[in-house]
């Protein structure tokens, strides 16, 4: 359940070697096997077989297979339903025996269910991702399945026990979004939803995402976000003297050679070196290794202590000594700098491609409802001058990968962006018995909900929690926690007991 904002990108490329970006999507990485709690045993994924494809077209009556899963170790007779929401990836078993939630639904004895997105995952609406087919894929129909799957959930004779139970929703980052939405869209059926690290208002230009990051890296000392300044100025001095070009291929262990005529290379390999640290910062210290990601996680401080270290030679080499460390870490042999591989492989269509792993149909929901396209264009970041990877590096890849039928222009994107606020209130939810968490360290809170909206009662909480990044409150605790972690996931717990009136 993490989360492109994975070149300018809409929240969600991540370029490395064959992958995407590495936090274009709020719940970004990798993923690998669950390593949690060895040995013990994963529940078997099951399936709503009734769901609708349209719920919005009385006269469409297709229907396709949802995938999800439950754990009832902790459930008490009367106790509610915890349903975690799935976001734009597959959705990881490690959940269901592990997480903050875990001790929230053992102090309140809760059913626990994880719920798998529509088009991610193993949940597959329509025969293959192609353009037309990709309609169906937005956050109204999702939270329309979320609706329909509560009232299939309780009316099954197994789970008969869970007629009366009150549904709390999780969620971290897009999931977290969709789990707030779908308290303000159907309270009659979800009691209250805690949203993590959930960005609320659609925005296209989402520019303060790297200027978060880079700003960040202040809390190691102002040397560090210096550094990678007079990196990526000399770098972008380079890219125009070819005798450079050879020194830039090796130090860099780039998997093409440089060609000056493809301008969009450069915005692919600058975007590519900003995301090294955009990735960092976004799971600074987070405790991740039970969903089996890949490598551990560098932090911060890691690879600030590499760009201040005099002794590795000039800023340009430091900076390719991080690119060296995330390409280790997360074992990829080179960095791809090719804007035409990346076309070609988010404009496979199969179910089978690479790019089905969710790139493909997170630049849709990028282009046609969300936005968060993560750009240079301000000049409060420092890894390239502004015009580097602007909006419409994004907004003319949605044209590319997604057209035809539909013809792409950033103005309509923003439209988009602009009538998914009216729909939901953008910041100023009406909502009631909701929980909004976000770290102080995390890239994506510029649009997150930071302090209670107009109007809302003391049954709205909201923690800005210091020293911490995205969806840090959901993983398991651990001894490296700040103590704001800890307090706040004890409050969080009591809130929720409030909520159920126990």
């Amino acid at each position: 359940m993490d989360y492109w904002f994975r070149l300018t990108f809409v929240a969600s490329l991540y370029i490395h070697a064959e992958a995407w970006m590495f936090n274009g999507r709020p719940n970004g990485g990798k993923v690998g096997s669950p390593e949690v709690l060895k040995g013990t045993p994963l529940p078997d994924e099951q399936f709503y077989e009734f769901q609708k494809v349209n719920h919005f077209d009385g006269s469409d009556f297709r229907t396709w297979k949802q995938r999800y899963f439950v754990n009832n170790a902790t459930f008490r007779a009367g106790g509610p339903v915890f349903l975690m929401l799935g976001g734009e990836e597959e959705v990881n078993t490690a959940w269901l025996v592990d997480g903050a939630w875990q001790q929230y639904a053992s102090d309140h004895g809760a059913f626990l269910v994880l719920l798998e997105h529509r088009y991610y995952g193993k949940s597959q609406p329509v025969s293959d991702i192609s353009t037309p087919n990709l309609q169906y894929l937005n956050s109204k129909q999702a939270l329309a399945d979320i609706a329909q799957f509560i009232n299939f959930l309780k009316s099954l004779y197994i789970y008969r026990n869970l007629k009366n139970s009150s549904v709390i929703l999780f969620g971290g980052s897009y999931a977290g979004s969709l789990a707030a939405w779908a308290r303000l869209r159907y309270p009659y059926l979800v009691q209250g939803a805690v949203a993590s690290s959930a960005p609320i208002v659609a925005l296209m230009d989402f520019h303060d995402y790297f200027a978060n990051v880079a700003e960040t890296l202040d809390i190691t000392g102002s040397k560090c976000r210096m550094e990678v300044q007079n990196a990526t100025l000399q770098l972008y001095a380079w890219w125009g003297e070819p005798e450079k070009y050879s020194l830039i291929q090796n130090t860099f262990r780039l998997c093409d050679k440089i060609n000056h005529d493809f301008v969009l290379d450069l915005s692919v390999f600058f975007y590519n070196l900003a995301e090294n640290f955009a990735g960092v910062v976004q799971y600074n210290n987070v405790n991740r290794s039970f969903l089996g990601k890949k490598g551990k996680n560098p932090t911060i401080q890691t690879v600030c202590d590499i760009m201040t270290d005099d002794s590795r030679g000039n800023s340009v080499q430091r900076y390719a000594d991080v690119n060296s460390l995330i390409l280790d870490t997360y074992g990829e042999q080179c960095l791809s700098l090719r804007y035409n591989k990346l076309a070609h492989s988010l404009n496979q269509t199969d179910w089978n491609s690479v790019s089905a792993k969710g790139n493909r149909q997170w630049l849709y929901q990028s282009c046609s409802e969300l936005g968060w396209m993560q750009s240079s264009y301000t000049y409060r970041q420092t890894f390239g001058p502004w015009y580097l990877f602007p909006f419409n590096f994004t907004t003319d890849l949605c044209d590319s990968v997604l057209n035809p039928p539909s013809h792409w222009e950033w103005s309509e994107i923003m439209n988009n962006c602009d009538e998914t606020n009216r729909f939901y209130g953008g910041l100023n939810l009406p909502v009631s018995n909701m929980i909004f968490v976000n770290g102080m360290l995390d890239p994506w809170r510029s649009v997150g909900i930071l302090s209670k909206p107009p109007g809302t009662l003391d049954d709205v909480a909201v923690f800005l929690i210091n020293g911490t990044s995205h969806c840090a409150d959901m993983y398991p605790s651990s001894l490296n926690d700040p103590p704001q972690l800890t307090e706040a996931r004890s409050q969080i717990s009591k809130i929720i007991g409030t909520w159920l009136g126990s």
